[in-house]
């Protein structure tokens, strides 16, 4: 097998670099109490998404949250992958890797995760600083200029 038969061969998986980054932030948990559907994915696998009722949203927001202070539910957020803006509220949970992860409600189409969420102010600056770790502001792991 060549080299690029091997790329062929690979599936694709959405987001998988900011996984990587969010599995040494993240640890295994059990899943949340929650059903799930499915949710079909542009790229690679679907995947589980958790449904989970409007009243409990805060509360799953402020306990998977892996950085320094969540957003507020209300505000509004900007995913960099989509280059849009969305509510906090909307975001979606989804289960993979024994991991429940915070992404964007554009997450099927474009892979937007909570590591890719920009707040409105930073989304009208030329670039975001994204702060990593376990909620320590102080790890910088990089930059991103924005597309207006």
């Amino acid at each position: 097998m060549n080299e690029q038969t091997a790329v062929e061969e690979t599936p694709a998986i959405m987001s998988e670099m900011e996984k990587r980054i969010l599995r040494s932030v993240i640890p295994e948990s059990e899943p949340l109490p929650y059903p799930t559907k499915t949710l079909a994915m542009s790229i690679g696998p679907d995947v589980e998404e958790f449904v989970i009722p409007a009243d409990d949203k805060a509360q799953v927001l402020r306990d998977l949250y892996p950085f320094a202070t969540p957003p507020e539910i209300n505000e509004t957020i900007f995913d960099i992958h989509e280059n849009k803006r969305f509510r906090v509220g909307d975001f979606k949970v989804i289960r993979e890797e024994n991991r429940n992860y915070l992404v964007s409600p554009y997450y099927a189409r474009s892979g937007g995760m909570v590591i890719d969420w920009v707040s409105e102010e930073q989304s009208k600056n030329d670039g975001a600083i994204f702060f990593c770790g376990s909620k320590d502001a102080n790890a910088v792991i990089g930059s991103s200029q924005l597309v207006q």
